[in-house]
């Protein structure tokens, strides 16, 4: 009986360990881009506890763009899924007068646009040629 029932589960237990790669690339709930009409407070010094154990990464503390505010996320210590993933730090970028927020994330997470973003991007931004244009004009 009982190996009736494994060979029964061992065909769905194979296939959610091998789909694991790909849920990989769903985007994640708060791994969106976000559009803020402020610029991020300065970041706050915090003390990096001891490692727990081999394979941890430090991440450190960030301003995490939600709703109409900036939140203080502290950091910690985290380890990656994937031996190869490395973890890219959390991006404002200063566009035309805002601050674009992309979040911290891992290399083999997807960061999308929010809805905040896309209306904005599209009620601001023409296209690539305006997007160039500001740029441009930035560098000078």
């Amino acid at each position: 009986m009982f190996s009736k029932i494994l060979k029964s589960i061992a065909p769905v237990f194979a296939a959610a360990i091998f789909s694991i790669p790909a849920a990989a690339q769903i985007p994640v709930p708060n791994l969106e881009i976000h559009i803020s009409h402020s610029h991020p407070p300065r970041l706050r010094h915090e003390r990096i506890p001891p490692r727990p154990a081999d394979g941890y990464v430090w991440i450190g503390g960030a301003w995490d763009w939600q709703g109409d505010r900036w939140e203080w996320v502290p950091g910690r210590w985290d380890r990656p899924a994937e031996r190869d993933v490395i973890w890219v730090k959390p991006r404002y970028i200063r566009d035309s007068g805002y601050y674009r927020y992309e979040p911290g994330h891992w290399s083999n997470q997807r960061v999308v646009e929010g809805e905040d973003y896309r209306g904005w991007r599209e009620k601001h931004h023409h296209g690539d040629r305006d997007r160039d244009r500001d740029r441009d004009r930035d560098n000078r």
